[in-house]
């Protein structure tokens, strides 16, 4: 059994001090104290965002982790994700966040390393040698829901977050492929502007072409598209999720499950993933902020404070209803999002089982 630390957003008293910003630091002291810091060089690995959204982590926790560090007596601290353009819009500076913001697949970036999966699809993983080299990972994950995989957490920020797009591409196409169906399409254009790896055109002839050397298979095009013509083939729920988990324990293994933390952010939770570069409003009240090396566990005390009983219905776009389901994330994508915390424990990426402390 894990332990698993909890900054309530709740407060008690009108101060600061019983605020969640000074919880945090609390929690990090309990936590990240110096004798693991000291010395290391931190990667922190997080999600920046894009285009419109703005419901990411804020940069203040962000600046308090890389604070936190440097007083523990951390070699070197850098803040991390697979793109980091245009990032400085949501605030995410080097300036803000008392840290370099690195783009690990940015232009003349280092070699990556390939581990050897040979699942279906997913044969191989292409892993950015700058975390891995990194004596230390802090996973600060926002947690919001996702059609792909229920939700997002610390397990789908490494595994989509450390690997370039032809890895993202594999792990997605354990879902399946896209169909178009011609005599549905209207040819309005929303799924080429949905595109962020501009993978699909309209040929001469009006046909609907896919170029599958860029589609990551994120099935934003599918999901955007008014008309349904373009459809999922397949539509496997459990293989995505288990090829999440082998590629999230490739890079625990190699770096050690010692050197890696977990901190998840339960704070503005809306339907979809930050990668969709959009923000809706939250699905419910900002919970707070968890912290744990144990990763299995953090999964499901994430997944546990998050409760039906608190939903907000203005998280849905209009018109839209809960679905039948256990969790919330279920009801809204039909998938169970402790699945995940399952295949983990399988995988003796920590225990389903944990102990919550409270960090006052």
């Amino acid at each position: 059994m894990g332990n698993v630390y909890f900054a309530s957003a709740a407060f008690k008293r009108l101060e600061a001090d019983a605020t969640l910003p000074a919880k945090f630091r609390r929690m990090l002291k309990k936590t990240l104290p110096e004798a693991k810091v000291r010395n290391k060089k931190i990667c922190i690995k997080m999600h920046l965002g894009g285009n419109l959204g703005y419901t990411t982590i804020h940069p203040f926790f962000v600046r308090v982790l890389v604070e936190h560090m440097k007083k523990a007596g951390a070699k070197s601290v850098f803040v991390c994700d697979g793109d980091a353009t245009n990032c400085d819009w949501r605030g995410y500076t080097s300036e803000t966040l008392g840290a370099p913001v690195v783009g690990l697949f940015r232009k003349g970036h280092p070699a990556l390393k390939t581990f050897k999966l040979n699942y279906g699809k997913l044969d191989e993983a292409k892993v950015s040698s700058e975390v891995l080299n990194a004596d230390m990972m802090i996973v600060l994950s926002h947690v919001k829901g996702h059609g792909d995989c229920g939700f997002g957490g610390a397990c789908k920020n490494i595994a989509m977050g450390v690997v370039p797009g032809e890895t993202r591409a594999k792990i997605h196409k354990l879902e399946g492929g896209i169909n178009w169906d011609k005599s549905k399409c209207i040819r309005c254009g929303k799924c080429i502007r949905e595109c962020r790896n501009k993978a699909n055109k309209f040929t001469k002839e009006g046909n609907y072409e896919i170029f599958y050397h860029h589609c990551t298979y994120c099935w934003h095009c599918v999901m955007i598209c008014p008309v349904k013509s373009l459809t999922r083939t397949g539509n496997t729920f459990q293989p995505f999720q288990e090829g999440l988990a082998l590629v999230t324990k490739a890079v625990v293994d190699d770096m050690g499950s010692k050197n890696i933390f977990y901190i998840n952010v339960l704070m503005d939770i809306t339907i979809f993933c930050d990668c969709w570069g959009m923000s809706t409003p939250s699905l419910v009240p900002d919970v707070g902020i968890l912290a744990s090396d144990d990763l299995a566990g953090i999964e499901k005390a994430t997944l546990d404070l998050i409760k039906v009983k608190d939903f907000l219905k203005s998280g849905l776009p209009v018109g839209r209803r809960l679905l039948a389901g256990k969790h919330l994330f279920e009801k809204i994508h039909r998938k169970d999002p402790y699945l995940i915390t399952r295949i983990l424990e399988k995988k003796k990426l920590g225990s389903g089982k944990y102990k919550l402390l409270e960090v006052e």
